[in-house]
């Protein structure tokens, strides 16, 4: 079994492929991946602040009403 290899058919189609095509390609991918990737992580960052944000008002707010129900001097709750 003899392996050959079809160099017309590779140069004729290689003499077809419009390298602009794929260069445009190229430039749309790495486009995409300068804006995504910052876009992603500022999106990311910004639920997680936001979620941050919300538990730290959920402490403070369980702290002040833990507080408010102390019992008194005169041992009643308020």
């Amino acid at each position: 079994m003899a392996l050959t290899v079809p160099l017309e058919r590779i140069s004729e189609r290689s003499r077809r492929v419009d390298v602009r095509k794929g260069m445009l390609a190229l430039v749309r991918l790495l486009a995409t991946l300068l804006v995504g990737i910052p876009y992603v992580l500022g999106w990311t960052l910004g639920k997680a602040w936001l979620g941050l944000t919300i538990a730290w008002v959920a402490v403070g707010e369980g702290w002040s009403d833990a507080r408010r129900s102390r019992p008194s001097k005169g041992g009643r709750i308020q």
